[in-house]
């Protein structure tokens, strides 16, 4: 409690500008973001529930460890969720401030989190999955850097659109005007929308009216153009505030690139958030090869991430996630990308 009291003491609102490669080394991350507004803690005789993330299903035999202040000091509570993943906070106890919270439980990686009050029902992120999805692929493609080849360093923290956004829009800017490439882009996002199974909704259009969007661009001179040797570069630039997503753009290097759907659905993959794959079956694989639809495991990533807050921190800490959308470090990261050419 005094290391996470004087880390707090010491905290400082910065801006950051983070450049992230594909085909080359990453660079230094964003900084860790300011701290959270919990709000008030949940008050004690609270009955709360273990989710699985993946399923829905209730977990049990979790191993819960409540600590922080109460009236008479310092306090720590250990409880067991029942069949029905659920335990119930001692009425004795006084929650003041937000308490912590760290939850184990077989086939899951640990959640270190704060009792808020607006959580009651706790998801837990699955350690495997029937879908290929596991503890490497998570902590590489959701919390590493985009180095390529990609590179499972779990230092990086969760970017993702705030909670509150249901619609991120993608427009063309004043250098395309191409069918071709407003056909690729159309596709790909239809591709993206079945893979988030209305988790969030992505859409084409002239006019943004999402306080998310993003815009499309060819720019021969930009640096992604010369950042590798595949014929067909792009790059993804993310503005973010407290590292929630709010918007950026799609940066192509021709027009014959901005008409390739499976580097387009590529870079969409950045903008809801995620790094690299190392595997050539997913999407987000860092370089040429890549398969034109999301896998199974990319699926289900997207919609684990969209559990958690902007700034959870791997395997599951969201302690340090950032305040509100529009309070904080804001930064601009750009993440660069190339493919053999359009499938």
């Amino acid at each position: 409690m005094v290391a996470n009291r004087r880390f707090w003491e010491c905290a400082a609102i910065t801006v950051a500008i983070v450049t992230l490669s594909c085909g080359g080394s990453s660079a230094p991350t964003a900084p860790p973001p300011g701290p959270p507004a919990n709000g008030p803690a949940v008050g004690a005789g609270t009955v709360l529930s273990l989710r699985s993330a993946e399923t829905d299903q209730p977990v049990a035999g979790a191993a819960i460890l409540l600590s922080g202040q109460s009236t008479a000091g310092t306090f720590s509570r250990s409880f067991t969720s029942d069949q029905a993943g659920q335990f119930t906070l001692d009425r004795t106890v006084l929650l003041s401030p937000a308490p912590l919270l760290d939850v184990t439980a077989a086939g899951f990686v640990t959640r270190t989190t704060l009792l808020r009050q607006d959580e009651t029902t706790l998801s837990l992120w699955p350690a495997t999955s029937s879908t290929g999805l596991d503890e490497e692929f998570s902590s590489t493609a959701v919390y590493s850097s985009s180095a390529c080849p990609a590179v499972n360093t779990g230092l990086s923290p969760l970017r993702r659109a705030a909670t509150s956004v249901e619609t991120v829009q993608v427009m063309f800017g004043t250098s395309i005007q191409d069918e071709a490439a407003q056909a690729a882009h159309q596709l790909a996002i239809s591709r993206l929308n079945t893979a988030m199974a209305g988790a969030l909704r992505y859409e084409f259009t002239t006019a943004p009216t999402s306080s998310v969007w993003f815009v499309v661009e060819v720019e021969p001179n930009h640096s992604t153009c010369a950042a590798g040797p595949e014929p067909l570069r792009a790059a993804t630039e993310l503005n973010s505030s407290n590292l929630a997503v709010i918007g950026g753009r799609l940066v192509y290097c021709s027009v014959n690139a901005a008409r390739s759907a499976t580097l387009i659905l590529h870079e969409l993959g950045h903008t809801l958030g995620l790094y690299h794959s190392s595997s050539t079956s997913d999407v987000m694989y860092c370089s040429s090869g890549r398969p034109a639809q999301f896998s199974s495991r990319e699926h289900l990533a997207m919609r684990l991430a969209r559990q958690r807050h902007p700034g959870n921190r791997w395997p599951d800490n969201d302690r340090l996630a950032a305040a509100p959308l529009g309070f904080g470090p804001s930064a601009t990261q750009t993440i660069m990308c190339g493919d053999r050419g359009p499938r």
